[in-house]
């Protein structure tokens, strides 16, 4: 349940404590647990909604610049592409540079910092309704053109604008003790259910099932998480391909 968000948490602890409590109570480990664990509730409620929306924020930011590079990347290798043709038109060429030099200059402008490319962002998009003839010039499979990709890049920075902002909102102490209580309460929960398989093993009179009638919920939360952590996990081993040089 390492996994588990403090959005899960909240969750699947509402659920516990709802249709789930009859199974939990049937064991001494969840007598015991019951009030410490409705205790975590109380507290994780108690948090600002930025804390608990859905995903750590850091996280967010990372999945939000992992979007805006790769936007930017598709607009970069598309003019590429066309620079580089030998038999493309001089207006073809000439679009495709006003939109690299107004957009996108250099690839290395997607190492920069997340305030960087959020205040760039905002900057590059009053400037969008004028370069939208060249940007639709150039189409994309799906019935989508340059302008469409430059969009969401540009989004993607916005966004980025605007959870720096909600961090900013979120006092130190908040963060930390956010982070402190989610491990708190997943070793809760860990340790319930330690207990819970010991009881089983030695008490007949418990119904097989019981780990996933208290469990089962908390568990579907905790899979898809565990499954995006695993192929987070993977993209980081794969090395990028050297970008090629750019064209002055």
């Amino acid at each position: 349940m390492q996994n588990l968000t403090l959005s899960d948490l909240k969750l699947g602890l509402t659920d516990l404590f709802d249709k789930r409590k009859p199974a939990l109570l049937r064991t001494s480990s969840g007598k015991t647990y019951e009030p410490m664990l409705a205790k975590k509730l109380e507290e994780i409620s108690a948090l600002p909604p930025v804390v608990i929306g859905g995903k750590a924020l850091a996280a967010e930011l990372e999945e939000t610049d992992v979007e805006h590079d790769g936007f930017g990347k598709a607009v970069w290798y598309m003019t590429e592409a066309y620079l580089r043709h030998p038999q493309v038109s001089a207006e073809t060429v000439a679009a495709a540079t006003r939109i690299r030099r107004a957009f996108i200059p250099a690839l290395s402008e997607l190492k920069a910092s997340y305030a960087d490319e959020a205040r760039a962002a905002i900057e590059r998009k009053k400037i969008l309704k004028q370069h939208k003839a060249d940007l639709e010039r150039f189409p994309a499979a799906g019935g989508e053109t340059l302008h469409d990709w430059i969009s969401g890049f540009l989004d993607a920075g916005e966004r980025l604008h605007s959870m720096l902002s909600d961090r900013a909102d979120m006092k130190e102490a908040s963060r930390k003790g956010a982070g402190a209580l989610r491990a708190a309460t997943i070793g809760l929960l860990s340790r319930l259910r330690a207990g819970v398989a010991d009881e089983l093993e030695h008490n007949p009179k418990l119904p097989p099932d019981l780990d996933a009638q208290v469990f089962g919920y908390l568990d579907e939360l905790h899979v898809p998480r565990a499954a995006a952590a695993r192929v987070k996990k993977t993209k980081k081993a794969v090395p990028e391909a050297p970008a090629p040089p750019e064209i002055a």
